[in-house]
């Protein structure tokens, strides 16, 4: 059975695209069985699936659709794997929203090789494209909105970079660049201090990178060895570098909470709830559902890697 799209999970959307895009093949014998299995009873939906899958037009359009968005969303699938994970990436949200919002670009070139293999009109190719410009106008424009003023914590998630060795050679050495930072600027040490600091981090960021094995820096055990070094930025560091950035786990929480508590179970005590709730969410654990999430980090790194 296709994926079942749920409101709350942009991901549960375009995993059903790309299902469909994978079967949409089979769609038109389907539904000509169960045409023929009905007879005279088949619901108005599926004979209406069915005329559409006779006119070769009708048919094409939806497929060729289906398949730029089964394509295009894999960028999407990636990046929200990513932020809903609970590997931390709070110093690496600014640079994934940059990166995606540097490829936004939409052109016929971009779409042809979708048409290939379909026999479609002119105007219904126009109409494709017109429809996939407009939505990634529409995309375009939520993500300036969302990365100017539609999130409140932008500028925190921009100036928080400066704790990951990745990002500090490429920002700003003053302190007061880092005003969305609680206790950035406020430390007790004098501010010519803190710049001095600052200037030895970005010396040792680079060369934190060049040490570690594929380019990938454990910020625990970064900050922890430059704890005496440099007290100040390690403590900031450790406090802010693993701020929660989602509420993934508290919805999906809220979500088995609702599953467990169905009308039949009303009278369940508090206990018992609790008991039920952590033996069905230890049942996805085990049973693999998660599993995807050991390699999210793995995914996030290429992501930035090809935005570099």
């Amino acid at each position: 059975m296709p994926p079942n799209p749920c409101a709350t999970r942009w991901n549960s959307w375009f995993s059903a695209v790309q299902y469909h895009a994978e079967h949409f093949g089979l769609y038109k014998e389907f539904i000509e069985m169960e045409i023929e299995a009905c007879s005279r009873s088949a619901p108005h939906s599926v004979e209406r699936l069915h005329e559409m899958l006779q006119d070769p037009d009708l048919a094409q359009s939806p497929n060729v659709q289906i398949n730029i968005m089964a394509d295009k969303c894999k960028h999407f699938l990636s990046l929200l794997n990513v932020f809903q994970s609970r590997c931390p990436v709070t110093t690496k949200i600014f640079t994934y929203l940059e990166v995606f919002a540097a490829n936004k670009e939409l052109q016929y070139e971009a779409c042809a090789e979708y048409f290939e293999g379909f026999v479609l009109l002119h105007t219904t190719k126009t109409q494709i494209i017109c429809t996939v410009g407009q939505a990634y106008e529409n995309a375009e424009e939520k993500l300036t909105e969302y990365m100017s003023y539609g999130q409140p914590a932008i500028e925190f998630l921009q100036e928080v970079r400066v704790f990951d060795p990745h990002h500090i050679a490429f920002l700003d050495d003053s302190v007061a660049s880092y005003k969305t930072i609680p206790g950035f600027t406020e430390v007790p040490e004098l501010i010519q201090f803190i710049c001095q600091m600052l200037t030895v981090h970005k010396t040792l960021g680079p060369a934190a990178l060049r040490a570690a094995p594929s380019g990938v820096v454990d910020l625990d055990m970064f900050w922890d060895g430059l704890q005496e070094r440099l007290p100040v930025l390690s403590s900031l560091a450790k406090r802010y570098k693993d701020a929660v950035s989602n509420s993934a786990d508290a919805e999906c929480s809220n979500s088995i909470y609702k599953l467990v508590l169905s009308n039949r179970r009303r009278l369940t005590t508090n206990q018992n709830l609790k008991a039920l709730v952590f033996l069905y969410h230890n049942q996805r654990v085990h049973s693999g559902a998660f599993e995807r999430e050991e390699m999210v980090e793995g995914e996030a790194m290429d992501v930035e890697g090809e935005g570099m």
